[in-house]
């Protein structure tokens, strides 16, 4: 068996180089008949507290890519969804950071992304220095790179409540990620203004965020197994059904060969996303929310046993066959025995009652809700 899993180590370890290597090839080709499109900074949502902030991005070719207009082709949309996953990514490329008086240098990965962590003795002064991050491109490829750009940076307010983490693919976004034919055809067919909401979870976030006191000081995060390629439709669709944005956690892409499978790789990866979130802040309790398709469940569990008292609730909307639905009950009942509450829910109103039940939202906030549950259902 050892020697089984070392040749497939070795195989993809292989396979991972060469894909590399094409990467840069292309790459090398493409400057040196220049026939690179301009380079742009995309920095992605970062996060921070007192004492840290945290900020990923990425160095591209900027591909254009646009939301699909009204009466636009489905053609279009294809070529945009190709854009978006043959993104030309810059690797060992020089980008700066500033932020309250530091200053960073870093260099792009194989896959052009980049990150920022900036650490202060005192505690920052956000009134003051703002919620941006400065970048800057050291290094230029073309005439017209765009050489500057700014991140936002989001920061818990003192007086939250509590923060709410959440997976975003059939929990938020109806993606059916457990029926390959059918999350092919919603990728390829639908833009961020035709993708569906699962009926009033959009209302329950803003629930959540503004939380029992309904001053809306809570923070969101969510954390996911889809790719950094999809974030711009991603954003549009939070913006335009209304799903409060906070940062997102996404996968990079990288090969399919040096991962393993893709349970165990997006498994890992949610568990290392969640960690960076609760060390960041140690002293704000979380609800988690998920769904049964894949491993939320589990990953949700095993951060409780790691970061005790700092999970106060999982919600899971049910998804799953009923073998699995008993696997997860199991789980729900250990989670209990861990002081936390589990919910598996077939819809959003289940949820919502015992949100209200625990006081995490209140009563004038279930009217909108329930509403909001109506229209999406008349949509969808």
């Amino acid at each position: 068996m050892a020697d089984k899993n070392e040749l497939k180590n070795k195989l993809m370890k292989a396979l991972s180089q060469a894909e590399q290597s094409l990467s840069r090839a292309k790459l090398s080709f493409k400057e040196q008949f220049h026939l690179l499109d301009p380079l742009m900074i995309l920095p992605y949502y970062g996060f921070g507290n007192d004492h840290y902030v945290f900020l990923k991005g990425r160095v591209l070719e900027n591909e254009k890519v646009k939301e699909k207009k009204e009466g636009a082709s489905t053609l279009e949309h294809l070529k945009n969804t190709y854009k978006r996953f043959e993104s030309d990514e810059i690797p060992d490329i020089k980008v700066k950071g500033s932020f309250a008086g530091q200053e960073q240098e870093v260099k792009t990965d194989d896959e052009g992304f980049f990150e920022f962590e900036f650490r202060f003795d005192h505690p920052i002064d956000y009134a003051q220095h703002g919620y941006e991050l400065k970048l800057q491109l050291l290094e230029t490829k073309t005439e017209e790179d765009e050489k500057e750009a700014k991140g936002y940076i989001f920061v818990p307010d003192k007086d939250a409540e509590y923060g709410v983490i959440s997976d975003i693919d059939d929990t938020v976004l109806v993606s059916r990620v457990t029926h390959f034919m059918a999350k092919l055809k919603l990728l390829l067919l639908k833009d961020a203004t035709e993708r569906s909401p699962f009926p009033g979870i959009a209302a329950f976030l803003r629930a959540l965020r503004r939380g029992s006191d309904d001053k809306g000081k809570n923070a969101l995060f969510f954390v996911s197994g889809s790719e950094w390629n999809l974030y711009d439709l991603l954003i549009n669709f939070f913006r335009f059904h209304d799903v409060p944005e906070g940062p997102l956690l996404l996968r990079d892409r990288g090969t399919r060969f040096d991962k393993g499978s893709f349970e165990t790789s997006e498994r890992n990866y949610k568990q290392h996303k969640i960690r960076h979130i609760l060390r960041t802040y140690p002293h704000l309790k979380f609800i988690c929310i998920g769904d049964s398709g894949q491993h939320d469940p589990e990953i949700y569990q095993k951060v409780l046993e790691e970061f005790p008292g700092q999970i106060m609730g999982i919600y899971i909307r049910d998804v799953s066959p009923e073998k699995r639905d008993r696997e997860v009950h199991r789980i729900a009942r250990q989670v209990k025995e861990k002081g936390a509450e589990m919910v598996l829910a077939e819809e959003t109103l289940s949820a919502v009652e015992h949100a209200l039940s625990m006081k995490w939202i209140n009563e004038n906030q279930l009217a909108e809700i329930k509403e909001e549950c109506r229209k999406d259902k008349q949509e969808g």
